[in-house]
This record gives C-alpha cells, structure tokens and sequence, in this order.
C-alpha cells in the first residue's frame, strides 16, 4: 500500500510531530526533575508550590505521552483527551504558581536557578498545547495555521515601538501587533524613533532595515553605543533577503531578523519569549537585590554577634606571677574558637582553649556555651583543678549526637604558683608549647580524644614544673596548618622554630611587640593568602620569677 505523505499520521507530518512532541515532553519533564526538593520542614508559599509542582510530574508525564502515541497513531478517542487535558492543565496551573510565588527569605542560586528552570518549563509546556492543537485540527481536515484575524492574544501584553519610513508596512504590523493585545507606537523614522525611546520605556522595537537619513544598521550601532539603551530588544523586520544584512543586524544586537512576509505565529511566540525574558530579568534583578539586602543584613547581624563573643573572652592580664596576652582571628564573622583563664578559690590558675569544628554561626554557639559553662564552673561537685576529671564530664554532657554532628577539641591546664607546677589534659587538641628559659621548647600533649565522640573515653592529666621565665603558648590549629606560597603545608618543625625565634627575640628585648603578634604576622606573611582559611586562636602565659 502506497502511503499518502499528506496524511497527518503518515510521511513527513507525522515524523515532524512525533519528533516536536516528543521533545517538548523531554524538555518539560527533564526541567521538571532538575527542580531541587525542598529542604525536610520548609513552609511557605515557594516551597509549597514547588512540592506540588514535583508532585505532579509522573501524571503530566504518563497523561500526554499516551495521548501523543494515540494522536500519532490516528486512536485518540475523547476520554484520552479528557485526560490529557486535565494533567496538563493542572500541571500548567502548578508550574505558574510556583513561578508566581515569593522567594523565600536567603534565596541563594539554587532557588533562582528553579525559577529559570520552571520559565523553561512553563515555555515548553505553552509550546506542546499548541502542537497538540495543530495536530488534532489536522486530524480533522482543518488547516493547522489559524488565519491573522483570530490569532491567540499574547500570554503578556507590552509596549511595542514600529519603526519604518512605509506607511504601509507600519500599518500591517501595528495591527497584527494590536491584535495579540499590545500597546503599539509608531516612528516614521529611525531618529524619530530613537527621540521616542529616549523619553519612554518599550518592551520591543521593531526596525526596517533601508530607511533614508539613518538606516536601520545606524540605528543598531547608535542604541548598543548609548549606556542607557543598549539593552533594549530589538526585532529587525526587512523585504531585504540578504544573509550578510541578517548577520549583519545580529552582530549588532538585533534579537531576530524577520523577512517581511512573516508567519504570525512565529511573529506572536518571538515576542511572548521575548517579554517572558524581560520578566524573568526583571524579577531576577529583584531576588538579587532581595538577596543582596538579606546578606547586608545577615552580614551586620553577624558582626554585631561577634562583637558580642568577643567580649565573652577575658582580659588581657598581668598578676604578681603570670602575665596573660591573646589573639582571637575567626575566619568568618564568627568562629568556633574560644579561650579563658580565671583564679580558682585557692590561688590555682586554670586556663582553656577549645575549638570546634565548622565556622560560622553553630560553631559560635557550641564554642561561646562551653565556654561560659567552663567560667562559670557549671558542674556542681567537680574539681576544676583537676584537668582529666573537666575534660571527662565535659566529653559525657556534649556528645556529637546530641550537638548536631559537632564536636571539639580541648586543651585544660591548671598553674599552681606555689608548686611551680602546670597539670594539663587534652582532647584532641594540638599539643600547647611551654618555652623554658633556656630556650628548649617542650610539648605538652594529652591522650584525650576529641571531646563528644566517645563518651566512655578517659582523659589523663599530665604534669610538668615551670621555671621562672618561662612562656606557654595555647593556640588552636588553625595557626599553623596553613598553605605556603609554594603550595606546600607550614611543617610542624618550622612552625616550632618560628616560636622558639620570636621567643627568644622577645626575652632578650622585653619592649619589642608582643610574641604572639610577632608569630601571627609572620604566619600571614608566609602564607599563600592574606588571611586564615581557618579560626586562629593563640593564649600565651608569661611565668614570672
């Protein structure tokens, strides 16, 4: 049997159909599962609209693929459409709510991205309809093109600016434009229409090529040379079949190059894209300006807690016996460093460093919570002169499971000025540094685990003498593990040697800047950065004779 190419279900219509719809229906479904899932208990409009959205795709997807297969193959009957229909307009309906709602309150990329992705979507699904459409009118012996008087009206109305010297062709596609429900205004020529865009804002201009006195590549060349309206969208519409002229005007910023005997159809959907594109520009330029006042926001909050937390950590101070100095550099606005030193009852000196994992905001608050519950000696009964006993209770009250996956390191000690002893305990902790008079640094280093991951752990105290003249040096890693210019990690070795430098230069003159500046500086400059990738904390105890 010979087979008619004109048939809608045979020869080259039916191909063409088969291959449009099927890849409509990728492009909606495949923008569809890229839509990222709400986060676990987010509410609000935006997240609502986009569970209902994703909610949806399987029955949009199996809906119109069997009603396509069934227009493809001459078998759609009315209760296939009627499903057809109703999945995808209900689907319809959930992708414009949620491209209507509200961006949530921190919108980041992600969030943008869904909102590109659903126009995709939404541009895809409008395309598909209208394929539908023309395939069953063909099926029905009915001309697929619908004739210019009853062409659809646009899906958004905008301001049109027609630009040509011909009366006659002014005429024509102002009124095809008027048609579809846009405003229209109209320039006999192009420095007419350029003093026109100059004193209002149009969606579109539409520009003749050959015009007297400034053709339209002039006026091309004039409007992207003008900062105010380079942007503007401009469609060339031209009896000139020439394809240098059409590259020609695309070079220079024309957004398409339509031949005078334009389709309507393609004429309607290059402006409803158009205006769809201008929308969604402009409702980005305000998520981001949203976006970009929530982080201003956010951002003065943050110092504002910062500011707090710093003045959480103790004085600098010099006793008869010790004297007290420290550096305190989050790498964010907050850190998840903290430090204190404070008398106990019998003239014991106890001093601490923790450091917990992760910056930022949790971090602060794990760090600033241990912290005041060390200074305030929260534990009834405990002995906070003994540093293994602290670093155990401390281990049993902050478990990781119980501080959202957090945990910290920790380093205790306690300085007995009648003795000339320091006892220490760690958890996880870099080893603190005491340089003796002689110059010899030791390290004082624990057995303890980090603090919340083992709450059965044993944390044993350690104890050593300090002579007179002696300096300890407390300080979390972030100090030392740092990326030299070269690429290469700051070796544990020369970190010490560095110490053990501005130590020694620092005893022998007593008015020079404080050692713990001296390290810090001379980290930074080394490092392959101008600041700290993490939050640096250094406490230093100078003993007295």
């Amino acid at each position: 049997m010979l087979k008619n190419p004109d048939s809608p279900h045979e020869g080259p219509f039916a191909s063409q159909f088969r291959h449009e719809a099927r890849t409509l229906l990728n492009h909606t479904t495949g923008y569809s599962e890229l839509l990222p899932d709400p986060p676990p208990g987010s509410s609000g409009p935006f997240w609502q609209a986009l569970r209902t959205l994703k909610s949806l795709i399987g029955a949009f997807k199996t809906a119109l693929v069997s009603y396509v297969d069934d227009l493809d193959q001459g078998s759609a009957d009315e209760t296939g459409k009627q499903a057809a229909y109703g999945a995808l307009f209900e689907f319809l309906d959930a992708v414009m709510a949620f491209r209507n709602a509200k961006l949530p309150d921190g919108a980041g990329a992600e969030e943008l991205a869904a909102h590109d992705d659903a126009r995709r979507i939404h541009e895809a699904v409008n395309a598909l309809t209208e394929l539908i459409g023309e395939r069953e009118a063909a099926a029905q012996g009915v001309m697929a093109e619908q004739p210019a008087a009853e062409l659809p009206r646009a899906k958004r109305s905008g301001r049109m600016l027609v630009i040509d010297d011909d009366e006659s062709n002014r005429d024509l596609l102002s009124r095809h434009l008027e048609r579809q429900g846009h405003v229209v205004c109209q320039a006999v020529n192009a420095q007419d229409g350029y003093r026109i865009l100059a004193q209002a804002p149009f969606d579109v201009v539409f520009l003749d090529v050959l015009m007297p006195v400034m053709s339209g590549f002039q006026f091309l060349e004039t409007l992207r040379a003008d900062p105010v309206l380079r942007e503007q969208s401009v469609i060339v519409i031209s009896a000139l079949e020439d394809r240098a002229a059409m590259a020609r005007c695309i070079e220079l910023g024309a957004e398409d190059y339509l031949l005078r005997d334009f389709d309507p159809l393609i004429l309607k959907a290059r402006i409803d894209s158009l205006l769809e594109k201008k929308r969604f520009k402009r409702e980005s330029e305000l998520a981001r300006e949203r976006l970009a006042e929530t982080q201003k926001r956010l951002a003065a909050e943050l110092m504002d807690a910062a500011e707090y937390v710093r003045t959480l950590l103790p004085r600098r101070a010099y006793w008869d016996d010790v004297a007290a100095d420290w550096e305190f550099l989050p790498s964010l606005s907050l850190g998840g460093d903290s430090f204190s030193y404070w008398r106990l009852s019998d003239g014991r000196l106890a001093v601490f460093l923790i450091d917990v994992s992760g910056h930022g905001i949790e971090a602060a608050l794990l760090s600033v919570t241990v912290m005041n519950f060390l200074k305030a000696m929260g534990y009834e009964g405990l002995d906070y002169g003994l540093p293994g006993r602290v670093l155990s209770r401390l281990n049993r009250s902050f478990r990781i499971e119980d501080q959202n996956n957090m945990f910290f390191t920790a380093w205790y000690g306690v300085y007995d000025p009648a003795a000339r002893t320091l006892t220490y305990a760690t958890g996880g902790a870099p080893p603190a540094i005491l340089a003796r008079p002689n110059g010899d640094l030791d390290e004082l280093a624990g057995d303890g685990p980090l603090i919340g991951v083992d709450d059965t752990a044993d944390f044993s105290d350690f104890v050593t003498r300090v002579e007179p003249g002696s300096n300890l040096y407390l300080f979390s890693d972030g100090l030392f593990e740092v990326r030299r210019r070269d690429g290469s990690m700051l070796p544990w070795e020369d970190f010490l040697k560095l110490i053990a430098a501005h130590h020694r230069e620092c005893a022998l003159a007593p008015s020079c800047l404080s050692p713990i500046k001296r390290i810090v500086n001379e980290i930074l400059e080394l490092s392959s950065k101008d600041h700290f990738e993490d939050d640096v904390s250094i406490v230093e105890l100078a003993f007295h004779a």
